[in-house]
């Protein structure tokens, strides 16, 4: 009786792996309908049969590997893609965290000639550091080196005129309108070279939150926070580096400059 109970149960796991298993007919109807594709539209691209797709979609007839080949190239897709989209869609609950900052509002860090406000500062453990910066540097120099640290990085220019000096290129001009999106692991800095000082909106990213706990400006917690984010150097045109062995060093963000 234990015997057979043990065989019912192994059978039962069987079973339950099997229909885990991704269904090619049920992963080729759902791919169909995302791209919002009919048989006949699919059989035109794959040079497949539309009885053969329609019996594959059925369940009623599977696909050699050369044919699973052909239809794959036909619709542009690998193996691993077509299988996983019959998978179930995993269904994400919305946190409901919100933040905002009303107009003239913020958490300004000035750093040499470069000021920056930081907004939607009360939400912690944020991934991306938005900030709103006024640049005056008019030289290079003026701004302490380029600047590196983790995560990557989207300006877009307000205000003024940007060149934006990095690594690998030669300094990129922007003018109002003008944005851009780089690696942040690449030394950049800006620099303001219109008749105005440089307006820009700058977003960060970083692997880890830069700001575990939301800021107040009124405490020293706070203002350690900015300097973190800041990565604001001990001394005056010292080229920085954010992957120094300092705990500070590996909050890897912003705001980096002195530029």
């Amino acid at each position: 009786m234990k015997t057979a109970l043990r065989s019912e149960s192994a059978s039962a796991r069987t079973q339950d792996r099997e229909d885990a298993s991704p269904n090619l007919g049920a992963c080729l109807r759902q791919l169909r309908f995302q791209r919002r594709m009919s048989i006949a539209e699919v059989s035109a691209v794959t040079g497949i049969a539309k009885s053969t797709l329609s019996r594959v979609e059925n369940d009623q007839l599977s696909l050699t590997y050369a044919k699973l080949l052909q239809l794959c190239k036909g619709l542009q897709i690998d193996i691993a893609e077509l299988f996983s989209s019959g998978a179930p869609q995993v269904v994400v609950r919305p946190s409901a965290r919100r933040t905002f900052t009303v107009s003239g509002q913020g958490r300004p860090v000035t750093v040499g000639l470069q000021a920056y406000n930081y907004v939607c500062t009360e939400l912690a453990g944020k991934r991306m550091t938005p900030m709103l910066g006024i640049i005056q540097s008019r030289t290079l120099e003026e701004t302490n080196g380029l600047l590196k640290h983790e995560g990557e990085e989207f300006t877009f220019v307000l205000e003024g005129r940007m060149a934006l000096h990095t690594e690998f290129y030669e300094p990129l001009i922007l003018d109002v309108g003008g944005s851009v999106y780089f690696d942040s692991t690449m030394g950049h800095a800006y620099v303001s070279i219109g008749s105005t000082p440089l307006k820009m909106l700058c977003v960060c990213t970083t692997p880890e939150p830069a700001l575990p706990f939301p800021s107040d400006p009124a405490t020293s917690q706070t203002r350690a926070a900015a300097r973190v984010v800041l990565r604001e150097p001990a001394s005056p045109r010292a080229p920085r580096e954010h992957a120094g062995s300092k705990p500070e060093a590996r909050a890897p963000h912003k705001n980096r400059r002195r530029r």
